[in-house]
């Protein structure tokens, strides 16, 4: 069952926003869609329990526009992808430096192509925040590995090992093994296997 998403659009005419939501469910989308129609709706919304995935908007409202809509939206939900629903612009008018870090453009009069603006435009997020993420990630076990080294750069940069079982001696002098070391220290994680030589000692392979 494919996951509702949750949209908020920035739209003043009610009958806009229904012929929105028809054409999103139309192409098989599972929606949750709430209009608002004033700057103090947008940012409450955005600020609610459940945030938006994808944020559609009209250009010129009677109070407001989605020029603001974009920079609050960029201020309180970064991540979230934007896309300009409206008749009031074309690509002619070279959106991308009108409104820097929008995410697609699609004219009310083509609704047909919003379906697959905003697939589009929550998957690149979805690949966004994973990559993210993942660079997060090694940031983390590159800042543990830094502090690892300086905690051991007083003895020489020397980590004390058993001879026999290779445990290691950690700076409150206990032992541990090598794999709860590291994996406690560094988060690195080890598979187990058995190495030819030991395959040839231990099985006369």
């Amino acid at each position: 069952m494919e996951k509702e998403i949750r949209i908020i659009f920035v739209e003043d005419v009610p009958a806009d926003a229904e012929a929105v939501e028809h054409a999103l469910r139309k192409h098989g989308l599972a929606i949750q869609l709430q209009r608002v129609d004033s700057k103090e709706l947008f940012i409450q919304e955005l600020q609610s329990s459940q945030p938006p995935d994808v944020i559609l908007s009209d250009h010129g409202l009677p109070s407001f526009d989605g020029f603001t809509a974009l920079a609050i939206a960029h201020e309180k939900c970064p991540e979230v992808p934007f896309i300009f629903v409206t008749n009031a612009l074309d690509w002619g008018m070279d959106i991308d430096k009108l409104a820097p870090g929008v995410t697609d453009f699609v004219p009310k009069r083509r609704l047909d192509g919003l379906a697959p603006a905003v697939r589009r435009a929550i998957s690149h997020a979805e690949i966004s925040r994973q990559n993210k993420l993942k660079l997060e990630e090694r940031q983390q076990m590159i800042d543990k590995l830094l502090a690892l080294l300086a905690e051991y750069e007083s003895r020489g940069g020397y980590l004390p090992i058993c001879a026999n079982c290779k445990k290691i001696r950690d700076s409150q002098e206990k032992w541990h093994p090598p794999e709860e070391f590291l994996n406690d220290r560094i988060g690195l994680k080890f598979t187990h296997g058995i190495c030819p030589d030991c395959t040839h000692q231990f099985y006369g392979l």
